[in-house]
């Protein structure tokens, strides 16, 4: 009972001391059973920060799934903050990306808000599920987390999106590029698919490049054209000032104006509602279970032990080229949140039939 709760001494004496000790056991309990319940949700905020349901690549034993992690990612942004403030997360507040007030901005802002409006809506509805997890994972790897919105520029946030030129996925990268930055590419799977493993190799490309620069117009410059131009136009017009650069014509038009469209797109994001766009009152959370496969599983045979669709499973394994999991090598597979004990039981049978 609480402090306020008092009886006549003459009424306790021998009761009121076991009853004491009993509260004080009570008292215990609840104690190591509050710490325990920490202790749980701890882990499971470090492991939403730390690994991005993105399994390690520990070698395991043929043919048997691993007890995966299951990934909560939650958005970088409460939903009570969300107005004036950039959806891509409150780290945005101080923002290493600078906007000039130059013509060519300003002629994309209008743009966004004149005849490219509704591809700009459409690019930023489909970016709430993703553009959490990825301004942390650019963050995560000294990129401003206003950069991704080049997504926005590239793909309009396509899962599919693909380019004449061979470039692909979210951020648009060559198949080269991909697996120079550590990505999977090959007839069976395409991470430049995958939301989660096509930033992080944008992240590092997107540094490799502001390292090589210290200009992050210029980092995007050769991100859109490629090194060759961007140093061929440094030398030629002897400043690494990428507006005098664009203003003497040294790189390729697509190059000078790709630059600007970023820069307007983190300007509007930066202030949504002000520039007429209407900003999400919750950013939705992308979660799932996953666990290493090393065996060539049909989707629809996964579907049908997890009951979930192969729509379903496709979605949160967009990098699978096939309805079916690579033969050659281990996949870390992506299941519905809760479906993973599912999968193990029957996976389980079915190698050992």
């Amino acid at each position: 009972m609480g402090p306020g709760f008092c009886l006549d001494g003459r009424q306790l004496r021998e009761p009121a001391a076991g009853f004491q000790r009993l509260a004080v056991k009570a008292l215990v309990l609840l104690c190591l059973f509050l710490a325990s319940c920490a202790t749980s949700t701890n882990a499971r905020v470090d492991l939403s920060e730390g690994s991005w349901g993105k399994l390690s690549e520990m070698s395991h034993a043929p043919g048997r799934p691993v007890q995966g992690d299951t990934c909560f990612l939650e958005s970088l942004t409460s939903p009570a903050r969300l107005q004036n403030i950039s959806p891509a997360g409150r780290s945005i507040v101080k923002s290493e990306i600078q906007i000039p007030d130059d013509p060519a901005v300003t002629k994309y802002l209008g743009f966004y808000k004149g005849e490219g409006r509704l591809t700009f809506i459409d690019g930023l509805e489909r970016s709430w599920l993703h553009l959490p997890i990825m301004a942390k994972i650019l963050g995560a790897n000294g990129v401003p987390a206003e950069l991704v919105y080049v997504v926005l520029v590239e793909s309009s946030f396509k899962t599919g999106a693909t380019a004449a030129g061979g470039a692909a996925g979210y951020w648009q990268l060559l198949g080269s590029t991909a697996r120079s930055m550590g990505l999977r590419v090959d007839r069976w799977v395409d991470e430049r698919m995958d939301p989660i493993k096509s930033t992080e190799a944008a992240a590092k490309y997107l540094k490799l490049l502001y390292d090589r620069y210290n200009s992050w117009p210029l980092a995007l410059a050769a991100y859109n054209a490629g090194d060759a131009p961007v140093q061929n136009a440094i030398r030629n017009c002897r400043t690494t000032d990428f507006w005098t650069i664009s203003k003497k014509g040294s790189l390729p038009s697509i190059t000078r104006a790709y630059v600007p469209k970023i820069l307007a797109a983190i300007k509007i994001a930066r202030d949504l509602e002000r520039h007429e766009f209407e900003a999400p009152r919750y950013l939705p959370v992308f979660e799932y279970d996953s666990t290493y496969v090393q065996s060539p599983l049909k989707l629809q045979q996964v579907a049908k032990w997890v009951d979930a669709s192969v729509a379903q499973l496709k979605l949160l394994n967009p990098s699978l080229k096939q309805d079916r999991l690579p033969p050659d090598q281990g996949f870390a597979l992506r299941l519905p949140p809760g479906a993973k004990r599912k999968f193990l039981l029957a996976y389980e049978a079915h190698i050992n039939n």
